[in-house]
């Protein structure tokens, strides 16, 4: 298991190209673990029927999350800009 923790983190790492895996992303990484397991026993499989259960898994687990990663990058954008330009007297 932890196997598929440093991957999932390092993955969402490489995705958001930060250094550091932030917090706000825990939510995040639990589901990436969970849905990497679950396909750990099926490994490969894109589609597969069996009367009316069916199991198909998606090329790239982070896909589902680009929405979330697009906000959370905005977000800190936003605050390391957030005092851009400001002029202060000390």
């Amino acid at each position: 298991m932890y196997e598929l923790e440093t991957t999932a983190l390092d993955r969402i790492k490489l995705r958001l190209g930060l250094a550091e895996f932030p917090v706000e992303l825990n939510s995040i990484a639990v589901e990436v673990i969970c849905a990497m397991y679950n396909r750990s026993f099926h490994e490969g499989i894109k589609t597969e029927g069996v009367d009316t259960f069916s199991t198909t898994f998606v090329d790239d687990i982070l896909k589902e999350y680009e929405t979330e990663f697009s906000r959370y990058l905005a977000i800190k954008e936003k605050q390391a800009n957030t005092n851009r330009g400001v002029l202060r007297f000390l």
